[in-house]
């Protein structure tokens, strides 16, 4: 699995959110609406949850994901972020 396309849409006027993000993988299979987000200690990717609590009141990813599918979109969805966006200081 490869992400092969991504698209990076800096938000405005929100502190957390940083930006909307949208992949491609393996030029076969779009993944949309993926939230950038700083937290103050950290950034990390959040993806569309249900609308549907489970029966132990969390909302659950619409996208199912392990942990290492999670880190490897997260490493790249933060690494394009900084190469787009972050600002050179000299």
């Amino acid at each position: 699995m490869k992400i092969t396309s991504i698209n990076i849409t800096k938000t405005q006027n929100n502190e957390r959110q940083l930006a909307d993000v949208s992949i491609v993988i393996d030029y076969c299979l779009l993944i949309d609406n993926i939230k950038l987000i700083d937290n103050g200690k950290k950034m990390f990717v959040a993806f569309s949850s249900s609308k549907r609590k489970n029966s132990d009141s969390t909302f659950p990813d619409v996208v199912p994901l392990n942990p290492q599918v999670r880190n490897y979109i997260e490493g790249v969805v933060i690494a394009e972020y900084n190469k787009l966006y972050k600002e050179v200081i000299n």
